[in-house]
């Protein structure tokens, strides 16, 4: 059964080298942000954003949520 009120998912489908990889299967290995590869990449991408949103916004890149319409 689908979530309800759960945020809008994409799918996205990326290429890493052989060190990040490691990296990620340790870190699911440890349950650190996430059960799978998936759940850790997607933690890491989101943390990195936010961490930079300054830089973003330099570069014209607002973080901010969408409404339900867009």
């Amino acid at each position: 059964m689908p979530r309800k009120n759960g945020v809008k998912t994409l799918r996205l489908q990326v290429t890493i080298d052989a060190t990040t990889d490691r990296v990620i299967e340790q870190m699911v290995k440890l349950g650190i942000h996430g059960s799978n590869k998936s759940e850790v990449a997607c933690s890491v991408i989101r943390h990195w954003l936010w961490d930079n949103q300054e830089k973003l916004r330099t570069n014209g890149i607002a973080i901010v949520p969408q409404n339900s319409t867009n």
